[in-house]
């Protein structure tokens, strides 16, 4: 039998595993967000009568929807009014940003437009509703349907797989890969699943001060079981929008798994998450192409040292050149570190190696274990958030994106 099926599954442990210190933020089924008292009244009418006796109905139209999602958990489902909006699809594909994977998008509104109606479903939005609202019209929009051709809708949006992996080792790959998670979180304000695919050696939990769960470990020995409902439960909280998939398996243990387990694990993680940070281990094997053969943007962490520019190099003739659909990104971290003997950025560019932001070394930053909040690492890793989901900060600190 194989080692990984002697450990307890967490499916037979009654009990949480990790006891974290804020509750999982409850998801609302349905939020509508109005312009007009008459609106308003309408769907208080109709909502009940529909199995949605709790929505929550706000005043304030798209552009309440907006800051509302920029702050909170998405609901299940979302009815927007556009009336008056200045620029409905553009404010549509605003909203479609923040929205998590899964969400149905009902517009309102007092234009009968084709050409308004076809720019909504190219946003993304299920159906467009021209008032007077009824429960007809309501049901209607709610009910399952075969999807538009032209239409990209937010309901099959799928989030985004962003893996880590370090041209050797010591490059500082986990520390990135934590605290990138954390800002696209906190920062960003979106949902993120923080990936630690090294079984036994993984330190992402470590530094976020968390017990790793045997429910990776699980999911990637029985693929089979794995589903939304699962990875809710077995993965540990760091905050309301930060989760972390994590173990910590004995080094007694061969903790194999298989390229189709990574594939159906990411392939779930997509529809709950609008990110998937995977840090994963540069060990050529198949179950680690797998994960950065699927992901969208590979970040490729290296140093300043031959042996890692070297290393670099070899990465990048087994990714390829990269395209709109697989993004290669090189981050230089530790400048500075070495010196004299360092590889220059002049001489990495001779074999075409253009790193998209270079990290200087700040030792003292990382004295203890944990995350660095402020500082010049931080503003390295605005950069490359932004790089990543093309949100530009504000600020304009002393970091830059290599030409």
């Amino acid at each position: 039998m194989n080692a990984l099926h002697l450990l307890k599954s967490p499916l037979q442990s009654p009990a949480p595993i990790e006891k974290t210190t804020k509750p999982r933020a409850v998801r609302a089924r349905l939020m509508a967000f109005v312009v007009d008292g008459q609106t308003e009244a309408a769907l208080k009418a109709c909502l009940p009568n529909l199995s949605f006796p709790n929505a929550t109905i706000t005043r304030g139209g798209i552009v309440r929807a907006i800051q509302h999602l920029g702050t909170e958990r998405t609901p299940e489902c979302i009815i927007v009014d556009i009336s008056g909006a200045d620029m409905p699809a553009s404010q549509m594909h605003d909203l479609a940003e923040l929205c998590e994977p899964g969400v149905i998008v009902i517009a309102i509104g007092d234009l009968n437009d084709v050409g308004l109606y076809r720019d909504l479903v190219k946003a993304g939005v299920s159906e467009y509703i021209v008032k007077p609202v009824t429960s007809q019209l309501l049901a209607k929009a709610l009910s399952p349907k075969p999807t538009a051709p032209e239409g990209s809708p937010i309901s099959r949006k799928l989030g985004k797989v962003v893996a880590v992996v370090g041209a050797r080792g010591g490059v500082g790959t986990t520390t990135l890969a934590t605290n990138l998670a954390w800002f696209l979180a906190d920062r960003q304000n979106r949902r993120i699943l923080l990936l630690d695919l090294d079984l036994q050696n993984g330190d992402c939990a470590l530094a976020l001060d968390l017990r790793p769960t045997p429910g990776l470990r699980e999911a990637l020995a029985n693929p089979l079981r794995i589903d939304s409902v699962f990875l809710e439960r077995v993965a540990a909280v760091h905050s309301e929008r930060l989760f972390v998939l994590s173990a910590e398996e004995s080094l007694r243990v061969d903790a194999e798994f298989g390229a189709e387990a990574v594939e159906t694990l990411i392939g779930v993680l997509r529809t709950q998450f609008h990110y998937i940070i995977a840090d994963v281990p540069r060990i050529p094997t198949a179950p680690y192409r797998q994960a950065l053969d699927i992901a969208d943007i590979r970040v490729i962490v290296a140093d300043q040292t031959l042996r890692s520019v070297r290393d670099t190099v070899r990465l990048y003739d087994v990714f390829g050149e990269g395209d709109a659909a697989h993004r290669n990104l090189l981050v230089v971290n530790r400048s500075g570190e070495g010196g004299r003997q360092a590889v220059t950025l002049e001489e990495m560019a001779k074999v075409k190696l253009q790193p998209k932001v270079v990290i200087p070394f700040r030792p003292k930053l990382f004295a203890a274990t944990g995350l660095a909040r402020r500082g010049a690492f931080t503003e390295a890793i605005a950069a490359l958030a932004a790089e990543i989901s093309g949100r530009i900060p504000e600020q304009n600190p002393w970091w830059r994106f290599a030409k």
